[in-house]
């Protein structure tokens, strides 16, 4: 970037310059870019990764302006999944002991002449893994409508929850919103097979009081995981959501609702066979700064000009990708945006979504950190002052900054390796900076 900054004060209207570029190396201010994706900048994907473990730790056991009683509350740590377009192979373990992926009768074979069945005990890394028994078989179309519909459906289990919640109670809904407030925080991952699945973490807390929209408070003791549990499990089974677009393809069923696979887990403090808050919370930063790399797909929506056949992604992927083109040129798919949306398999929605009083927000801990490297640039003042010399204020000065675009990247392969090992550095600093942290706690 190019450009300055002023300072206006407010009282007397007399502008001072406070920061050029002139004289920065080639008259440039280097900026992050941003990207949270970590196949696209490792560096900024590493602070969004961070920024989102300690917004979910927050909401965990408390911290950044959030009560600490919150670690009391009941929570739960819940997957829902996709329904089946088709038999994949999978990796089944029991124990320590790895099961053929689909022991079936060898002599069975699909209309297609493919054996149904797969004896192989596929190892953590097999390409197999998430592709289909028989390609023709799989329901690629039913595949990227349910991705691109798996928003809507999400919203419909967040607007069921509070609902089946007070059936399990015995109260009204009206009832239960006097009483508790549900807050949850979810993210979004792309199984292997090419179906989004989201983790959500979901806490009861007491209904806030007029006024305070944004307190939490422990709720009554009657309010249980138990009882929370159930109402998930009701929430799941019967929130659908109507797609007409099926109908389009000449199905008899337009309905799209999550896959039969659940998984609910109690959040307490980490011991034997629990789930901690620190478990959790990293568990959802990971995928938080994810997208469809694993499947060999682009970090852009496909051009016109793209070639699906010279995606470097596995052929299932490949199929979906292409289903996603071909539904998105048809005028009754336009809704769906799925030509847009073709790069992540139909989903187009919001990887880390939270209810607001869950927790402190991005804003929040990017403000946090900005004022903290003001400080430090500092130095012995302690503290940041205006073009005056008086302690920053924004009732006194008025900020003006003139800024434009002067490129992206480096000006030298030289310039990109400095700064590659730089980064490098500053990891490792902070890597055993966490290290001593976690052994003084």
């Amino acid at each position: 970037m190019k450009g300055h900054v002023d300072q206006v004060d407010r009282a007397t209207g007399e502008v001072r310059r406070v920061y050029t570029t002139e004289g920065e190396p080639d008259d440039t201010l280097l900026v992050a870019c941003g990207s949270r994706r970590a196949s696209v900048c490792r560096s900024c994907s590493t602070w969004y990764q961070w920024d989102a473990f300690h917004l979910v730790r927050a909401g965990l056991q408390g911290g950044k302006g959030l009560s600490e009683t919150v670690v009391e509350h009941p929570k739960l740590f819940v997957t829902l999944t996709a329904p089946s377009c088709g038999a994949v192979h999978v990796r089944r373990v029991k124990g320590s002991k790895v099961l053929p992926c689909r022991p079936r009768d060898p002599e069975k074979r699909c209309v297609h002449g493919v054996p149904i069945g797969c004896r192989e005990r596929h190892g953590e890394k097999d390409a197999a893994l998430g592709s289909p028994i028989c390609l023709e078989c799989f329901d690629y179309e039913g595949q990227v409508i349910w991705n691109a519909m798996a928003p809507k459906l999400w919203g419909r289990f967040r607007t069921y929850l509070p609902r089946e919640l007070a059936a399990v109670m015995g109260l009204s809904q009206a009832e239960l919103g006097r009483v508790v407030k549900l807050r949850m925080v979810k993210v979004g991952e792309y199984q292997r097979r090419g179906a989004i699945h989201f983790h959500a973490v979901i806490r009861i807390d007491a209904a806030p009081p007029e006024g305070e929209p944004n307190a939490v408070a422990p709720p009554p003791a009657e309010f249980t995981v138990a009882e929370l549990e159930k109402a998930v499990r009701a929430a799941r089974a019967s929130a659908v959501v109507d797609c007409p677009e099926l109908a389009a393809l000449g199905r008899t069923d337009t309905s799209i609702r999550w896959g039969h696979e659940i998984d609910v887990r109690a959040i307490r403090g980490g011991g034997p066979g629990e789930l901690s808050n620190e478990v959790v919370a990293a568990y959802v930063a990971k995928y938080a700064t994810k997208f469809s790399e694993a499947l060999g797909l682009p970090q852009r929506a496909l051009s016109d000009e793209d070639n699906v056949d010279d995606l470097k992604a596995p052929e299932h992927v490949k199929r979906l990708v292409w289903a996603a083109v071909v539904l998105g040129a048809k005028e009754e798919m336009a809704g769906l945006k799925l030509r847009e949306h073709a790069h992540g398999l139909g989903f187009g929605g919001q990887f880390l979504t939270k209810s607001r009083a869950y927790s402190t927000t991005m804003g929040e801990l990017r403000r946090v950190r900005r004022e903290y490297q003001r400080c430090q640039v500092a130095g012995d003042q302690g503290e940041v002052l205006d073009a005056w010399g008086r302690p920053e204020d924004e009732s006194l000065v008025e900020v003006k900054a003139s800024w434009r675009y002067a490129g992206w990247g480096y000006l030298s392969h030289g310039e990109a390796w400095m700064a590659s090992a730089a980064a490098a550095r500053a990891r490792e600093r902070r890597r055993i900076g966490r290290e001593e942290l976690a052994q003084v706690a």
